[in-house]
């Protein structure tokens, strides 16, 4: 990780520990991103793996944008998703994913994708399988949109 990139990630690791309750051992922040939408899920468990109460996270979804596009790498893309673990008295676990399917509950729209790749642009040897369909799915129902459009 760059050092722009690593103080970034280490507001947002700040921010996570700021939002955790008292009593919490460890606090996992689960990240899925879209040019257009977020998706966060944050857990807080004690020393004994119970809840330890709600994680705020408030002001964190500007700061993840941004942390995006510094992680941009031209040609490559982006992160899709992430995790930020948080460990009391340890090192914190930061992970991204580039190229495997996020899995989002409910599902994006696949116009989604198209938009997300237009922002943050791939060469094909870095569009996987999974992306490429989800694209192509999407520009699909564009032309069929604007065709029906046209028949107006």
């Amino acid at each position: 990780m760059d050092p722009r990139t690593a103080t970034r990630a280490g507001e947002l690791l700040a921010l996570l520990e700021a939002g955790a309750p008292v009593g919490w051992n460890r606090v996992t922040l689960d990240v899925w991103a879209n040019v257009l939408s977020y998706e966060l899920s944050a857990s807080a468990q004690d020393a004994q793996g119970r809840f330890a109460g709600e994680v705020r996270l408030a002001e964190i979804t500007d700061q993840l944008q941004e942390l995006r596009e510094e992680m941009y790498e031209e040609g490559r893309g982006t992160w899709l998703s992430a995790r930020f673990v948080l460990h009391r008295g340890g090192e914190p676990e930061v992970t991204f994913n580039f190229d495997e399917d996020p899995r989002w509950s409910p599902e994006l729209h696949p116009m989604m994708f198209v938009r997300d790749l237009e922002a943050f642009p791939r060469t094909d040897e870095h569009v996987p399988d999974w992306l490429r369909e989800t694209v192509e799915r999407g520009l699909e129902l564009q032309r069929a949109h604007e065709a029906g459009l046209d028949r107006q």
